[in-house]
């Protein structure tokens, strides 16, 4: 052993742990170079590439330019998006409209609402946060990703969501409600729905599946009677646009495709449509064809799935643990990006809140695939749609990574694994 006197402090030095420590430190520096790069280039994609979300943000708002001269959504002018993306759609542009009303305030406005939206849904992870874990991931991946998370409305959805699961042990009535305000602003959260079900019926039984039901009732009708009240007769047309679209080319089939391209087995064009990049092949009906068809048989697996899980452990515990549902929510809602012909890149937001409850496996996987879809957008969007290979490549790399957190995500909630 090595000792080392200095005046009022005494480093003592194991050789061993020494060795230790060397051996560990160019794996653990190497990260933190990663992880130091990364934040640069995302400084300079927040100051360089904001001209990537200028569209939506002048789609956002127009559309509450509109509505504050007087005009009515899906009366007066068609919208892509659900009922309830309007409260964080219009909100920027009353704040903006006080401010003058110009494009550069309303940004900002939507910026510090969307940083507010963080600071909520902090806020309810700390409270479910026993272990003091889940929080600082939180802040973690929300750094990762503020060149999206910044300029995109999915944070109020997102919040919605994790109000829903916070209350359904104890609220189940407010959690119906949370659940229903989160469908109506942004439909993924539909696909939670057959989760809460099963959790509620392993979980309480059916008095805690009938208040939350109960709740989701109460928003959906008070939405109905609004929209009739002021008729709002296409309010459920942007099911239809959604329908039209085609693969576009961030998604899962979309990867594979440029890859395919890329090694010259097909053939393929990038059209601009639907405000997205869409890919033009010989098998995209085929591909749109399957996707219809397989898409609900996955559901109806994972909620076989999910049914044995919740009730193998109730059987064993009396109770399934809350710290299963979150995994699950996430593992739902990953399956769904997975298998949509659309991803945009926003889509992450709604795994934010959930995925820092997860194992670190998990949570590592994730942020490092939060970290490359900021290089692919707004990073070099632009590489991606030119079909240049490296982007191709990083695009399947992060592919791979989520298929690869589905499967962490099932083996969380697997009764033979816990």
């Amino acid at each position: 052993m090595t000792e080392f006197r200095i005046p009022g402090l005494q480093i003592v030095a194991d050789s061993s742990v020494f060795r230790k420590h060397l051996t560990r430190t160019p794996a653990h520096s190497l990260a933190l170079l990663a992880v130091l790069v990364f934040l640069g280039l995302e400084s300079y994609y927040l100051l360089f590439r904001f001209g990537e979300h200028i569209q939506d943000l002048k789609l956002y708002r127009n559309t509450a330019m509109k509505i504050l001269d007087g005009e009515v959504p899906f009366r007066d002018f068609r919208l892509e998006y659900p009922i309830l993306t309007l409260i964080p759609i219009v909100i920027p542009g009353i704040l903006s409209k006080l401010a003058g009303g110009s494009f550069q305030s309303y940004v900002f406005w939507f910026v510090v609402q969307n940083l507010t939206l963080g600071l909520m849904i902090a806020t309810v992870i700390g409270k479910m946060d026993i272990q003091g874990k889940a929080l600082p991931r939180y802040f973690m991946a929300m750094l990762f990703f503020l060149p999206v998370f910044l300029f995109r409305f999915d944070p109020f959805p997102a919040l919605l969501t994790i109000l829903a699961i916070f209350c359904i042990s104890n609220k189940p009535f407010f959690s119906g409600i949370w659940l229903m305000a989160s469908v109506a602003a942004k439909l993924y959260a539909i696909v939670l729905v057959p989760v809460f079900v099963v959790y509620c019926l392993f979980n309480g039984g059916w008095g805690k599946l009938l208040w939350q039901f109960a709740g989701f009732i109460c928003v959906c009708m008070a939405i109905v009677c609004c929209t009739r009240f002021v008729e709002m007769d296409q309010a459920f047309d942007f099911m239809h646009y959604h329908l039209l679209r085609g693969i576009q080319i961030e998604s899962l089939a979309g990867g594979i495709l440029l890859l395919l391209e890329s090694a010259g087995i097909i053939g393929l064009d990038i059209e601009h449509t639907f405000g997205a990049m869409h890919l033009i092949t010989p098998l995209s009906a085929d591909i749109l064809k399957l996707t219809s068809i397989g898409t609900p048989i996955c559901f109806v697996v994972m909620t076989a799935y999910l049914a044995r899980s919740f009730y193998t452990a109730s059987q064993r515990a009396g109770a399934v643990p809350h710290s299963w549902l979150i995994p699950a929510m996430a593992a739902q809602i990953l399956l769904f990006i997975l298998l949509n012909k659309v991803f945009s890149p926003q889509y992450m937001v709604w795994l934010l809140p959930l995925i820092p409850f997860c194992r670190f496996k998990a949570f590592l996987i994730f942020i490092i695939a939060l970290m490359l879809t900021v290089m692919i957008f707004p990073g070099h969007y632009y590489s991606l749609v030119s079909k240049q290979l490296p982007m191709v490549v990083i695009l399947n790399i992060r592919n791979a990574l989520l298929i690869w957190l589905f499967i962490e995500l099932i083996r969380e909630v697997n009764p033979t694994k816990a």
